[in-house]
């Protein structure tokens, strides 16, 4: 089939979850290139895929898979072990279909996809799509070119086709088409049309696919085939979406804006409280520090309200709110708890801002000003209108730079993560978590469950919501689930017989691994005696040189034992980004090593690491770095610094 032709303006927003997209300017079309041009590979003679989208597996394939994906997105960068084990499972029934979502929050993304068109147009995408995800870290214009050499390409076509505004005009296309049918956040599957959200297991992928399969053998068998039995096939799946991706993404189909949200319809009856929400958190309040709108004697519910000011969503519940204190006066109090989130650049300055405000007695005028002008958050408009508000200028500028304003953020987001709060907003009515801007009939809802119960009790204010909380769920960051895991032949540091063994399944090209590693090193040192900590070895595909240095580093546990093993762990890391055979074999001399003994050792080293590899499968490690401790998986609320993970040691210390 022929490459359709790509025509569309620019996309002007698109989110993930809770963000907003920046509008990119293409660049211009360059000259064509005097050299002579390199044609484009074909995804395969017999696919109906158009040429222009990168797509792997089986060209007359009953099932399509539509990778709506980011290269600077982390959790893009973990699903990879996943699709290589759909494809080793289904050869023949499934392909592959990459498209981009480059995310506005991610500056580099865009680029990179750019230069992935580019060097799809010499062959070499998915070759060019590994080395973009083994260096997430490094998307520099200065490193697509080094990457082009590396895979030969025809430089000079390269560098031109990075000009081409076509490809730019496709990466907003793909972007564009992915928000029209839903796909808004990365990583995003539309399988056989029907969407699959999320870094999400083997076992997730393997359900919808078989169900996929099941309805294109009976088209196949009805006597469809090609672009028409795939258009059925998607359709049948998702009726109401399945059409739009086969039209938007495969057959040039004008993309229709989604249409804007709509505010959520009541119910024919009176609304109710979310099925979700009647689980109690200890969410606390410091009536001292936190910012309160309401009466801290009298309130019989207090909300607690999760927010950053940069969250369009966030300011839509702020509103519903503002509209629930009016309708319930002083039994209602209204708690801000400050979350700005990592991808939104402008939220932790207004943040700060607002906490200086507020020791001025002034934080709910600032927090109104923030969110009323959400797409102005620069520091001129902060200063613009604090002076507005006639704050004493010299003291707001001194207590947004106070070390005590960051410490209040980080307190204030350290507590939404004991409490399982990840995004924005979130809110907790009496310890009740309400997820996302509900409408106000649903908060109603909560509020007067709420009174009904205070109605039967004497106390009130604080003292009433500290008497609800106190025996209220925290986050636990062990998964209840105990898992064996086989760490006998394994490189480990610390006591043999430890009381506590904490697992890393780990890959030395993985930029984050490189983190976990010395903090644990630093929990075994503080823990002498009683804390073990093993080198699990996880290997992603596309890693390309991360099997060979764990090759590495199991032939220098079995020379030199643990001493030796942690010394060549080191100097793996500390080389990740340069990582090559030449490399590797110079680091093996470097510790006495013979790179004649590793590729004699390499069958029994590789067994080792593919047994503790699906050994992991099984506990359920989907990526790089995941640690369990004493068998159960670890998701740490406050990363994996040395306090966080002894905090949790200390727990199961004191349960022995």
């Amino acid at each position: 089939m022929n490459q359709f032709k790509l025509n569309v303006a620019l996309v002007a927003t698109a989110c993930l979850a809770l963000a907003g997209c920046n509008k990119e300017k293409p660049a211009e079309p360059a000259p064509a290139a005097e050299a002579k041009p390199v044609e484009a590979a074909p995804a395969a003679p017999a696919s109906w895929v158009p040429e222009s989208m990168p797509r792997k597996g089986a060209a007359e394939a009953l099932v399509t898979i539509v990778e709506i994906s980011d290269f600077q997105c982390p959790f893009c960068n973990r699903v990879g072990p996943t699709l290589k084990k759909i494809l080793e499972t289904y050869p023949n029934e499934v392909q592959v279909v990459w498209a981009n979502n480059a995310l506005g929050f991610h500056p580099r993304a865009k680029p990179a996809a750019v230069a992935a068109l580019a060097a799809h147009r010499q062959g070499k995408f998915w070759e060019f799509h590994d080395k973009l995800f083994e260096n997430q870290r490094d998307l520099s214009d200065e490193n697509f070119k080094k990457w082009a050499t590396e895979l030969k390409l025809d430089m000079a076509k390269f560098e031109a086709d990075l000009k081409d505004a076509a490809l730019t005009e496709q990466v907003d296309r793909e972007q564009l088409a992915s928000n029209a049918t839903g796909a808004r956040g990365t990583p995003g599957f539309f399988i056989n049309g029907k969407l699959l959200s999320g870094a999400q297991p083997f076992e997730a992928f393997d359900t919808e696919i078989k169900d996929a399969l099941a309805k294109a053998k009976a088209l196949k068998d009805g006597g469809k085939s090609g672009v028409d039995l795939a258009s059925a096939a998607f359709a049948e799946r998702d009726a109401s979406v399945g059409a739009k991706v086969m039209g938007y993404f495969f057959k040039g189909e004008k993309i229709e804006a989604p249409a804007p949200e709509a505010a959520p319809k009541e119910e024919a009856g009176p609304a109710k409280p979310p099925a979700d929400s009647y689980d109690i958190w200890k969410v606390p309040v410091d009536v001292k520090n936190d910012h309160i709108m309401g009466n801290n004697d009298e309130a019989l519910v207090t909300v607690v309200e999760f927010s950053d000011f940069e969250c369009p969503f966030c300011s839509r519940g702020a509103n519903t709110v503002t509209d629930l204190k009016k309708e319930y006066g002083d039994k209602v109090r209204v708690v801000f708890k400050h979350h700005p989130l990592p991808f939104h650049q402008k939220a932790r300055p207004a943040h700060a801002a607002s906490i200086a405000a507020g020791k001025q007695g002034k934080f709910w005028e600032f927090h109104d000003l923030c969110f009323q002008n959400q797409r102005e958050l620069g520091d001129e408009n902060l200063i613009k209108w604090a002076t507005e508000l006639k704050l004493d200028i010299a003291k707001f500028n001194k207590d947004r730079a106070d070390a005590s304003t960051e410490k209040q953020m980080a307190s204030d987001m350290e507590m939404a993560s004991t409490v399982s709060v990840r995004g924005t907003p979130n809110f907790a009515i009496n310890g009740r978590k309400v997820v996302g801007a509900q409408p106000l009939p649903v908060f109603k809802a909560v509020v007067d469950e709420e009174l009904e119960k205070a109605g039967k009790q004497a106390l009130k204010g604080q003292a009433y919501y500290e008497s609800i909380i106190a025996k209220g769920k925290v986050f636990s960051e062990l998964d209840a689930t105990v898992n064996t895991i086989d760490v006998s032949k394994l490189p480990y540091k610390g006591a043999k017989d430890a009381k506590v063994t904490i697992v890393e399944f780990s890959d030395f090209q993985c930029p984050f691994c490189s983190r976990v590693g010395g903090p644990l090193t630093e929990v075994a040192k503080q823990f002498d005696g009683k804390v073990k900590v093993v080198f699990a070895h996880y290997p992603l595909s596309f890693h390309k040189e991360a099997k060979p240095a764990s090759v590495l580093a199991q032939e220098a546990f079995e020379k030199g034992g643990s001493d030796l093993f942690w010394k060549v762990h080191d100097d793996l890391f500390a080389a990740q980004s340069e990582l090559s055979e030449t490399k590797i074999n110079e680091i093996a001399k470097k510790h006495g090593i013979d790179p004649a003994d590793l590729a004699k050792n390499k069958a029994k080293h590789e067994a080792l690491i593919d047994a503790t590899m699906e050994n992991g499968n099984k506990a359920g490690v989907q990526g790089t770095p995941t640690v369990f401790i004493n068998g159960r998986k670890y998701e740490p609320s406050a990363g994996y610094s040395p306090q966080a993970v002894g905090k949790t040691v200390e727990k199961l210390l004191a349960e022995k």
